[in-house]
């Protein structure tokens, strides 16, 4: 039976990548981690960090300007600004969606903040599809992110070994109601709470404020409270999780594993990548593995879209799967067609 509801898709995105970066052999010189475990077993060469004028949420208005440049929009044209991007931002406990539409002239939008550590733009990518469904007074909506966790990883703490490649850069994205092009499809979400204590800052929060003697050993950076337990029941499930979640997505849109083009990934370690690409009959160019950019965050998925574009990774008619996992724990999929938008069509 045709969905008679709207359809939304991607109109425009856009990135913005911070010129400095750490590579593996300044990383090992600040730690007990040798180089060429950061690059084989940890899987990635270096990452972007923030320079000056760098804050979370101005990097993520360089790549809001330039997204909405691509759309082609006017301002007045923007009917919502969702901001996606991280918490850690130039000023604790400032609304960053009024900020955004300040400085882009959106004077008739609305604004929200939203947080799911790493997976924060794919549920907005959900949000904003569902509310356009939803809601006939929405066309345009505005997805921006800012990310720069890299100020929250202390090297010399060996239980964040696995959180090193934390990096920093924006990204922004315009989801439109019967957008032509790039239809957002189905998606699927799993969150897991028996992971909500096992990473975050032990102090600088209202249980533990930050104190001078906090400060000196280093209690304001990310630690992982329990990293071989956690290690231990995250190998258990992770894969298998994302799996389920890419399979009922996949359900939902009408396809299979069998359909999938592309995956735009969040950069995990080479062998849970090589897994997953293997669990879904890809071949290496149907992803990019993002070594030497580092983990983005929630950013990854659409600077995996803007390399892909760029490289000729992406045709039209591809099934893209977009897959993120944050802290806490989540697993998120969501399932899109590129290119021209198909009417009626569920499935191929």
């Amino acid at each position: 039976m045709p969905d008679k509801l709207p359809s939304a898709g991607l109109l425009s995105m856009a990135t913005y990548i911070p010129k400095a970066y750490h590579d593996a052999d300044f990383i090992a010189s600040q730690c007990d981690t040798p180089a060429d475990i950061i690059r084989t077993k940890l899987g990635w060469y270096q990452k972007n960090v923030p320079g000056p004028g760098d804050g979370t949420v101005a990097m993520g208005l360089k790549a809001a300007r330039k997204a909405l440049y691509y759309s082609k929009l006017e301002p007045e044209k923007i009917d919502l600004v969702i901001y996606s991007g991280e918490e850690v931002k130039e000023y604790r406990n400032w609304p960053v969606g009024p900020k955004i539409q300040k400085e882009l002239g959106l004077r008739k939008a609305w604004s929200f903040d939203m947080q799911q550590r790493c997976g924060t733009t794919l549920v907005a990518f959900k949000l904003a599809r569902d509310m356009i469904r939803s809601d006939p007074g929405l066309k345009n909506i505005l997805i921006v992110s800012g990310y720069r966790n890299a100020d929250l990883i202390h090297y010399p703490n060996p239980r964040v070994r696995w959180l090193y490649y934390l990096a920093a850069g924006g990204a922004a994205a315009v989801v439109q109601r019967d957008c032509p092009y790039n239809e957002i499809l189905e998606s699927h979400f799993l969150t897991d709470g028996s992971f909500a204590w096992d990473v975050y800052c032990p102090e600088g929060g209202s249980a533990a404020p930050m104190t001078v003697e906090g400060l000196r050993e280093g209690r304001q950076y990310l630690d992982v409270m329990d990293p071989v337990g956690m290690k231990d029941r995250l190998e258990k499930l992770s894969l298998s999780n994302w799996l389920f979640c890419i399979d009922k997505a996949l359900d939902k849109a009408g396809y299979a594993r069998s359909d999938v083009d592309y995956l735009a990934t969040l950069l995990v370690k080479r062998s849970a990548h090589d897994y997953l690409m293997n669990a879904l009959g890809l071949r290496p160019e149907q992803t990019r593995y993002l070594a030497e950019f580092g983990h983005h965050g929630q950013n990854d998925q659409i600077l995996s879209l803007e390399l892909a574009l760029e490289e000729g990774r992406i045709k039209e008619g591809d099934l893209v799967l977009m897959i993120s996992a944050g802290i806490g724990y989540a697993w998120n999929v969501v399932v899109m067609r590129w290119g021209p938008r198909l009417e009626g069509m569920a499935g191929r």
